[in-house]
């Protein structure tokens, strides 16, 4: 196995995992609608499978810490495959009921946020077994999520025009199989175990409370969920149907993913080098997107909006996973990293209720400037944060000391 090959490895590892997790978010609703006819039951669906997936993630956090991170990612992706397979069996033997969806969509949630925060540990060990600088797996990684975003659901909703449900389903869980063997093969660096001591971080809440800079890039990412999640499933559907025009939707919503893909790629290739520019830079471009979309005015001002904040959510979210896999310790890097995850996990449906109370007492045309004025503090804070121009700069390594990760990630 050469030594890009992990990298390689643990791409298509993460863009299959993604992927399954993209066109189960289309297959599952049009299979309950299909064989309920109900659309409540979609909802409630839904609801159920999203209620678990915080605590799976902190849960999920430490499990890796404890397990292993090559473990929990296996064991993540095969039991989301189980859990999507588990679909097509049921509908064989005894048909699918109510219950059935509730079980198995709660079953494939509390599989899916652990599977993508073990993966984001292992890019230290896959950047150190490959010889690639982090800031490389790190982009490359962002660039995947951004092509599994804008591919995903438009390549799972071609395959159920062309066959039947079920059959999309056990592709659906195939990717994730595939996914746990792909990263079962990477070579991952084996080093020794962290020392442990009595002042040894215990929690990610711990480690968090001690980083003023940590708490500035955990804020600034739920205020993004915050603000993206209405943005995407509520302002930009009733701006666009306002219009007539829901093709504009899909094109509004893929130059988000287009930019979010260049952001990354840019990144990976040319700006790594200067990375407080390129945070300051991402913040800018968020910023300035909102700006354009505010106003809620046709396409092409929406349109340049939206791909501006992809830009900045394809240089933010590198650089963001790179600093906190640098700065935070070794031994609770899983905990931290689903703690991020898990309060990404309540910003979304918060931000969701919120605009949907907003938008109950004022017009759609308020929407855009609530969103506005909800992200400017935490784009300040995000840039004047105590520490964090450290914190997202490299760390000094002393000469002849050689940064290693726990050997617990290559088990």
């Amino acid at each position: 196995m050469t030594s890009r090959s992990s990298l390689w490895l643990f791409l298509t590892a993460e863009a299959l995992s993604l992927f399954g997790n993209a066109a189960i978010g289309i297959v599952l609703p049009w299979l309950v609608l299909s064989r309920t006819g109900d659309a409540s039951v979609t909802g409630l669906v839904a609801a159920a499978s999203g209620i678990p997936s915080v605590a799976a993630a902190l849960v999920g956090g430490w499990l890796i810490d404890k397990v292993g991170r090559r473990r929990m990612s296996v064991l993540a992706d095969l039991g989301s495959a189980v859990a999507v397979a588990g679909l097509a069996v049921v509908d064989h033997l005894t048909g699918l009921t109510v219950a059935w969806f509730v079980v198995l969509g709660v079953l494939g949630a509390v599989f899916d946020v652990p599977g993508m925060t073990a993966r984001e540990t292992l890019m230290a060990n896959v950047a150190t077994a490959g010889g690639v600088p982090l800031d490389k797996v790190a982009g490359y990684r962002q660039a995947v999520f951004g092509v599994s975003f804008l591919a995903g659901p438009a390549l799972a909703g071609t395959l159920l025009a062309v066959l039947d449900p079920i059959r999309v389903v056990w592709l659906t869980a195939a990717c994730s199989a595939l996914a746990a063997l792909a990263t079962l093969a990477m070579r991952l660096a084996p080093a020794p175990a962290p020392a442990q001591d009595d002042d040894s971080p215990r929690s990610g809440w711990a480690v968090v409370r001690r980083s003023p800079a940590l708490v500035a890039v955990i804020v600034l990412s739920f205020a993004s969920a915050l603000v993206v999640a209405p943005l995407l499933a509520v302002v930009l559907p009733a701006h666009f149907q306002g219009l007539g025009a829901p093709e504009q939707l899909g094109l509004a919503t893929s130059a988000f993913a287009i930019g979010s893909m260049v952001g990354a790629v840019l990144y990976a290739v040319a700006l790594s080098g200067r990375r407080w520019l390129t945070w300051v830079l991402s913040i800018a471009l968020f910023t300035g997107s909102f700006l354009l979309i505010a106003p809620l005015v046709g396409f092409w001002l929406v349109a340049a909006g939206m791909a501006a904040a992809g830009i900045g959510s394809g240089l933010m979210g590198p650089i963001s996973m790179v600093a906190m896999t640098e700065h935070v310790h070794d031994a609770v890097r899983g905990r931290v990293f689903g703690l991020l995850n898990a309060l990404a996990l309540v910003a979304s449906p918060l931000g969701l209720g919120l605009m949907a109370v907003l938008l109950r007492f004022q017009p759609l045309e308020a929407a855009g400037w609530a969103m506005l004025v909800a992200w400017i503090p935490a784009a300040a804070y995000g840039i004047l944060a105590p520490g964090l121009r450290a914190f997202v700069l490299p760390p000094a390594t002393p000469e002849g000391e050689t940064t290693h990760a726990d050997d617990r990630a290559a088990r």
